[in-house]
């Protein structure tokens, strides 16, 4: 069942898709989804309004052994900071596979929950599946609500 809620201000739905009690995706679309999600609406809330980013079972069964290495060292960056991929690589023991890091990035089934957007270039934002702008925006919310 995929459900979702709408936030404002980065101008998307923020959709979830469940199976059970576990996320299977999380994702940002311009399309209205059919229902609401009470998940999508608690991050949304953790994303307009500062409220505390809600707790989830996620579904990592597709997911390489790395990708939940790294997916756990990424949740522990505090909202509105940063790592870089390669401090990221470092921190998961593995100096020099920055690039690896941000594979994991990139294939990230969990928008928010897993905040890849906290990953940035030595040299710049990097990449994002949903464009540059949007992780701009999520990093400038989070950096307004930890500085209330």
């Amino acid at each position: 069942m995929t459900g979702g809620a709408f936030v404002s201000s980065l101008d998307r739905y923020l959709l979830v898709e469940m199976s059970g009690p576990k996320a299977m995706r999380i994702f940002f679309s311009s399309e209205r989804p059919a229902e609401t999600s009470e998940l999508a609406e608690e991050i949304a809330a953790h994303l307009e309004n500062g409220a505390p980013c809600p707790k989830a079972e996620l579904d990592l069964s597709a997911c390489s052994e790395f990708q939940k290495q790294i997916y756990v060292l990424v949740q522990a960056i505090p909202p509105g900071r940063t790592m870089t991929y390669g401090q990221v690589a470092e921190r998961a023991g593995r100096p020099g596979a920055a690039r690896a890091v941000g594979r994991a990035m990139a294939c990230n089934p969990f928008a928010i929950l897993v905040p890849c957007h906290r990953v940035v270039a030595k040299n710049g934002l990097g990449g994002y599946l949903w464009g540059t702008e949007m992780k701009e925006k999520l990093l400038r919310l989070e950096r307004e609500s930890s500085s209330q």
